[in-house]
């Protein structure tokens, strides 16, 4: 999962996105403004047809995607073992996608990730996979890995088990650790114990110890994370005490009535306001990712798939993951992204679609990814395929299985925003407060009251 790649796309043109559906360029012409209450949310895709009396499987199924996730070889190898079905490519892009699915032609096939699958279910875009599925011996239900519940659910507010609205092509257990020794060893520190979980408040500690600077310049941050999956994250912690960031039917976001969740955001206000992490006013000349590789980022926080990437010229020989940290004391460790599939509840070639999908989630695609490193398989069959030959590997694999008994929670996402509203209010508020333009209260009460807006319009629009 390149996952700098899919950000930019999520928090850029998702937001655009929300601006098309918000227009209501004919979405109810294609069945998307289903009735979805905000307390208790019910409304579900339509019924799937099953595979016994769908159409024969021929047809052009377009998929969007990205083609480095999907190459022409592999494509063309495809149409070359299944005639009569022809794939035709379109590069992912959120705004041409709801405008597509707006005019009643969207893709057969479509690349997404796990906080907009509470939505596509609130407004009935997804179909639903379960008959093939329950029929598939490439696909067997038993064999999907634990990620593969965020395409599970009985209602929009309700992820994790029940009718498969699609799957994972890999994953990461998201919360893990990346430590750079040798910035450690400069700043005269001992290595980090890779069998030992440390705390988000030991992660503060740290930074300020590895952080160097020139002046002004940074010259080694001491921590990095995904800003543009800041929400996620936040989640994941409150989620330690039993709490999260909306109330329980998801019509509002609550930062200013809870004290946890106020302590969880001034965690990360402060870590901006000493430079310890890229921010507004210091910002990373690339993404943290670029600043590990390059030397000059300490302690990165990102899933197993960094593993493919976090060995450069600079850093190779001095780089270990580490364990997720805790919060609260609790172990948890699961994807905030579940990258993977779904297919458009109004495809024509509903069969023809299977067996695209079936081919890239299961079969040599699959397997070929299972073997590069860039994530945990969507299939544990595949398991065994991760890269495990260089010391480093060794050591990733054995942090991992131990992370991945902790992998199995699933976040429940807001059916009612658009995955960038939260990152979106966030980076523009805090950039105010760091500034001195809004004390820490102003910019929670702001972020609280633009993304309960955002709910409304979005509770609204389905409605």
């Amino acid at each position: 999962m390149i996952s700098h790649l899919e950000s930019r796309w999520s928090r850029r043109a998702l937001l655009q996105a929300s601006a098309i559906a918000s227009l209501g360029v004919g979405l109810t012409s294609c069945a998307l403004a289903t009735p979805v209450a905000p307390a208790g949310a019910t409304a579900m895709p339509v019924e799937a047809t099953p595979p016994s009396t769908v159409p024969a499987a021929a047809g052009t199924v377009v998929v969007m995607h990205f083609r480095h996730e999907l190459t022409e070889d592999q494509e063309k190898q495809f149409e070359e073992d299944n005639p009569g079905i022809e794939i035709e490519f379109l590069n992912a892009d959120a705004v041409r996608f709801f405008a597509m699915y707006a005019a009643g032609n969207p893709p057969d096939l479509l690349r997404t990730q796990a906080p907009s699958i509470p939505q596509y279910l609130a407004r009935k875009m997804l179909y639903d996979l379960t008959p093939f599925f329950e029929v598939s011996e490439v696909l067997r239900p038993a064999d999907l890995a634990p990620a593969n519940d965020y395409y599970k659910a009985n209602s929009p507010l309700e992820i994790g088990k029940g009718r498969i609205y699609g799957m994972v092509k890999d994953w990461s257990p998201d919360f893990t650790l990346f430590a750079y020794d040798k910035a450690f060893a400069d700043a005269g520190l001992p290595l980090l114990d890779d069998a030992k979980p440390i705390t988000y408040e030991e992660i503060y500690s740290l930074a300020k110890q590895l952080a160097r600077f020139e002046g002004d310049r940074v010259v080694m941050w001491g921590y990095g994370y995904g800003d543009w999956w800041v929400d996620r994250i936040w989640m994941n912690m409150l989620a330690e005490l039993g709490q999260g960031l909306y109330s329980e039917d998801f019509s509002k976001m609550n930062l200013t009535g809870n004290d946890e969740a106020k302590k969880v955001v001034k965690y990360y206000f402060d870590l901006a306001k000493e430079n310890l992490v890229a921010n507004p006013l210091n910002p990373s000349p690339s993404w943290n990712g670029e600043d590990f590789t390059k030397g000059t980022l300490a302690l990165l926080q990102y899933g197993y798939w960094f593993s493919a990437m976090a060995g450069s010229d600079v850093t190779r020989g001095q780089v270990r993951m580490l364990p997720a940290p805790t919060w609260a004391g609790v172990r948890r460790d699961p994807t905030m992204t579940a990258t993977g599939m779904v297919m458009a509840a109004v495809t024509k070639v509903p069969q023809a679609a299977w067996k695209v999908f079936e081919w890239y989630n299961g079969k040599e695609p699959a397997i070929e990814r299972a073997k590069s490193g860039w994530g945990v398989p969507g299939l544990k069959s595949l398991y065994g395929l991760m890269p495990q030959e260089t010391d480093f590997q060794k050591q990733v694999q054995k942090v991992l299985q131990e992370e991945m008994k902790y992998a199995e929670a699933v976040l429940q996402f807001n059916p009612f925003i658009g995955e960038s509203t939260v990152y979106d209010s966030w980076g523009k508020n805090l950039d105010r407060a760091l500034r001195g333009e809004i004390s820490f209260e102003e910019m929670l009460a702001s972020i609280e009251e633009e993304v309960n807006a955002a709910i409304k319009e979005g509770i609204d629009r389905i409605l």
